[in-house]
């Protein structure tokens, strides 16, 4: 009777654990989780240097072949691409 108590615990236990697991997810990147293989990373999308620079890259070819850019720019000032500062820099100077 002991056993089948001590199994029945054990089950219930790694039930709640897994369930706990589940709800309180971590965020997930899956730019990152699709780059790197990787079943989860640790961030949040819109926070990632990767994503972040494809987007942009995206959006600056969209912008040079005068297709219509329908988001504005979410990231601001975060993981400016080396063309975008060169363009920044010629323009102020």
């Amino acid at each position: 009777m002991l056993a089948i108590g001590a199994l029945l615990g054990c089950a219930a236990t790694l039930f709640v654990l897994a369930l706990r697991r589940r709800l309180t997810r971590t965020p997930h990147c899956g730019w990152c989780a699709t780059a790197s293989n990787w079943s989860t990373s640790q961030h949040d999308t819109l926070l990632c240097r990767g994503y972040v620079q494809g987007r942009r890259r995206e959006r600056l070819r969209d912008i040079r072949y005068g297709r219509p850019v329908e988001e504005p720019n979410p990231w601001g000032e975060a993981y400016l691409l080396d063309e975008e500062i060169a363009q920044r820099t010629g323009a102020d100077a």
